[in-house]
């Protein structure tokens, strides 16, 4: 659901977590680490359209350290 309010372009967070391939919590995650803005109307979150097209997927992942010991088992949890 699409709602427009005082001009600004509000998308459910059903949505976005559809485009962006995720689910609904991640998207609740991303709005409380404020990686996304939004507000919640009638009980309901919502991304603003403009935070969801700035937002970068790539730049809101941990970055993981590169093996230190060139292992080849995944036992250290580099890979």
């Amino acid at each position: 659901m699409t709602v427009i309010e005082n001009g600004i372009e509000f998308i459910s967070v059903d949505q976005v977590a559809t485009k962006l391939g995720t689910t609904e919590m991640k998207v609740l995650m991303l709005l409380r680490q404020k990686a996304l803005r939004g507000e919640r109307m009638d009980g309901r979150w919502f991304v603003t359209a403009a935070s969801l097209a700035d937002y970068d997927a790539g730049a809101a992942q941990p970055v993981v350290p590169s093996c230190r010991t060139n292992c080849t088992s995944s036992g250290c949890g580099c890979r």
